[in-house]
């Protein structure tokens, strides 16, 4: 069984009119009809539906790049053309 994770939660209607609650972090069977219903509402990535009381290093976002030298940092420069 494929199994998908909530991205956040919500109320789904599937196409029978039911109306089914979705919280975030939930995983569901990818071929359920809620899932087919709002298929941008899930995910494959399994940090959504982790619980941790510190984020394991592999589970958290990578750093964000610098565009921008910090005062006294020296960067490379590159010659175009």
């Amino acid at each position: 069984m494929q199994v998908v994770f909530a991205k956040g939660s919500s109320v789904v209607t599937t196409p029978d009119g039911g109306r089914h609650p979705v919280t975030g972090g939930q995983h569901w069977p990818s071929d359920d009809p809620v899932v087919l219903a709002a298929p941008g509402l899930f995910t494959s990535d399994a940090r959504f539906g982790v619980s941790y009381s510190v984020a394991p290093p592999e589970l958290s976002e990578p750093p964000v790049e610098t565009a921008t030298a910090r005062p006294g940092e020296k960067r490379a420069a590159v010659k175009r053309g």
